[in-house]
């Protein structure tokens, strides 16, 4: 036999449509509920409480009919007055008393009023019986039947009602608290995911600037060298050609590792070791770099890796901005283990035709870049020594900031008095 097609493709551990829920017992409507019982008595006890002498509090049947008729008119208005009614109805017959004792039960719960009510209703019971009469079991039965049946259960059913009610609100109640707090939790879940998913793209967009930005400025440098070299020296531009591989190669394995394709072992991760093949890198490129590490003394831990780590990379923008705006300066690149953390300043010294230098973004970076003195512009093709032109994207700075604000550190970044330009930057030694 061929299956439908939606059971087959779910197979048979596939979980089975919801049933559909059974809808609420069918109720009456409110005004029906709220007569039945006056239209009960009024129809049934008052005829027979006519002619029968024994139903009602009284042995004359016509003032038991009247009185049995006030309290099926009492009863209409039980639900707005229950206990009015309920005095009212002390009066009246059994039935009605016991039906105002229920409502007056349900709807006012376990009141003092209620009680005191409760204990007139078994008085006002008690009345048409001659307590001398009670001499045999019979006897004693036909005395507790009408407190027991007609106020008793009245009573316990009432506040049985009541406590029922009440339970249901309370839930419904804490229902709707939950409800409201996984929504607020979920929205909370949701706001924290897409600040985290932001916070990691902006953190892989600040790595892949550094990385790109620095390979490729020197890539760009060295491409430059070698086609003026290519006709005058060509094994130093079979050597330039080589360093160019090299740093291709270098930013491919740091950008798969960045990507996750590769994962950077935690020994081969940048850090302060590699500061040294970092500036050797900028002193090929034509760039004067001096390059000075102290520390850290005896007794003193050497810096986290995640503070190594944001170093290495502070330095390399620094080193990557004096290529694009300052490449005929001379560069200072000071690391310093202190027991406050550690200190890191690269500075370069003026340049240019108007004395100026700058390193990244803003005002010192136009001043420093405007004018090339060979007289080239620097939105051409030229930079001061004749070079190729490296574009900025303007993101180093700040970059770099985030970088020392995440760690807990400081850095500032701005013209020198002598017309160079420095990033300074603090960092925890302990920062994870």
């Amino acid at each position: 036999m061929q299956q439908p097609a939606d059971q087959s493709a779910a197979g048979p551990d596939a979980p089975l449509p919801d049933a559909p829920l059974p809808g609420p017992p069918l109720r009456l409507p409110r005004p029906v509920r709220a007569l039945a019982p006056t239209s009960l008595v009024l129809l049934v006890l008052v005829p027979l409480a006519a002619n029968d002498p024994d139903v009602g509090p009284t042995t004359s049947p016509p003032v038991n009919a009247a009185l049995m008729a006030f309290g099926a008119l009492a009863l209409a208005l039980r639900r707005r007055h229950p206990a009015a009614v309920t005095v009212a109805t002390l009066v009246s017959g059994q039935l009605p008393l016991a039906i105002a004792l229920y409502g007056l039960a349900a709807r006012r719960g376990g009141t003092l009023l209620l009680y005191a009510l409760a204990a007139a209703a078994e008085l006002r019971l008690l009345v048409p019986f001659d307590l001398g009469d009670v001499d045999t079991p019979f006897s004693l039965a036909n005395l507790v039947e009408d407190p027991l049946v007609f106020g008793a259960v009245p009573l316990v059913l009432g506040l049985s009602a009541h406590n029922r009610a009440h339970t249901v609100r309370v839930l419904a109640e804490r229902n709707r608290f939950l409800g409201e707090r996984n929504r607020l939790l979920e929205e909370a879940r949701r706001h924290a995911e897409e600040r985290a998913a932001a916070a990691e793209r902006a953190r892989l967009a600040r790595e892949m600037h550094d990385v790109v930005s620095n390979r490729v400025s020197l890539i760009t440098l060295h491409a430059g060298a070698g086609q003026v070299a290519q006709a005058e020296d060509p094994g130093a531009a079979r050597e330039t050609f080589g360093l160019i591989r090299a740093l291709g190669l270098q930013a491919l394995t740091e950008l798969r590792g960045l990507l996750g394709v590769l994962t950077t072992a935690a020994d081969q991760a940048p850090s302060l070791r590699g500061l040294p093949i970092l500036v050797e890198e900028s002193r090929q490129a034509g760039l004067a770099v001096g390059l000075t590490v102290t520390g850290p003394a005896d007794g003193l831990s050497p810096p986290g890796p995640a503070v190594q780590y944001a170093a290495y990379r502070i330095v390399q923008e620094a080193l990557t901005n004096a290529h694009k705006h300052a490449p005929a300066a001379e560069v200072a690149v000071t690391v310093e283990v202190q027991p406050d953390g550690l200190r890191l300043a690269v500075v370069n010294s003026p340049t240019g035709a108007d004395g100026s230098g700058a390193s990244d973004t803003g005002a010192s970076d136009t001043a420093a870049s405007d004018t090339a003195t060979d007289g080239t512009a620097t939105d051409g093709t030229a930079t001061p020594d004749g070079g190729p032109e490296l574009p900025s994207g303007g993101h180093g700075l700040t970059g770099m900031r985030t970088r020392a604000d995440d760690l807990g550190g400081t850095l500032h970044a701005g013209p020198t008095p002598e017309g160079g330009f420095a990033v300074r930057a603090r960092l925890p030694l302990g920062a994870a």
